[in-house]
C-alpha cells in the first residue's frame, strides 16, 4: 500500500508540473471572472496544501502515530496567499514558486515515507483548531489527499489556459 501511494503521490505531482510547464509567463497572472484563483495561482493553492499536510504528517510523528493536535494557521498567512493566488504568479515568480513547490511536495513525500507500513495506514484522531472533534487522519489519507488534490487541478489549470487562449 505504502509504495503504491507514495507512487501515485508522485505521479500526480509529475501531472501538475507537466502541465504548467508550457504555459507561457504572461498565462499564470490570468484570473478568470468569477474564479478564486489565477491560472499561476493554483501553484500558491497547491503550496499551502503542502504546507498544511506537512504540518499534519510532522504532529503525527512527533506523536508517534497516536492522536495529537494538529497545526493551526496564521490567518494574516493564508489571507495573503488568497491575495497571491488571486493574483497568479508574475514571471519572476515562475521559477522560485514552482521550485517551493517541487521543495515541499519532497517534504512531503519524504515525511511519508518515513512511516513503516503499519505507521502508514493506523488512524489517528487529529484535532485542529476551531474543530470540535479530531478528525481521523493517517499517512495514507494524507498522501491520497494530495493526490487527489494534485490531480483535479490538472484539468482545471488547462480549462483555465484553454481559456485564456481562446480569449486573447
Amino acid at each position: 500500500m505504502k509504495s503504491e501511494s507514495l507512487a501515485r503521490l508522485e505521479a500526480a505531482h509529475g501531472s501538475i508540473q507537466d502541465t504548467f510547464a508550457t504555459m507561457p509567463d504572461a498565462a499564470l497572472a490570468w484570473l478568470k471572472p468569477g474564479d478564486d484563483y489565477a491560472i499561476g495561482g493554483i501553484v500558491i493553492h497547491l503550496i499551502q496544501s503542502l504546507d498544511g499536510y506537512i504540518g499534519t504528517l510532522e504532529a503525527v510523528r512527533a506523536a508517534g502515530f497516536t492522536d495529537t493536535d494538529g497545526p493551526g494557521e496564521d490567518e494574516a498567512k493564508v489571507d495573503a496567499q488568497l491575495v497571491h493566488a488571486r493574483r497568479g504568479l508574475a514571471p519572476t515568480e515562475r521559477a522560485p514558486t514552482f521550485a517551493d513547490m517541487r521543495a515541499k511536495h519532497a517534504r512531503l513525500a519524504a515525511l511519508a515515507a518515513t512511516a513503516d507500513e503499519g505507521q502508514f495506514g493506523t488512524l489517528v484522531g487529529v484535532r485542529y483548531p476551531g474543530d470540535e472533534a479530531p478528525y481521523p487522519t493517517s499517512v495514507a489519507l494524507v498522501v491520497q489527499w494530495m493526490t487527489e488534490h494534485y490531480a483535479e487541478h490538472v484539468p482545471h489549470a488547462q480549462q483555465l489556459f484553454a481559456e485564456w487562449k481562446n480569449g486573447r
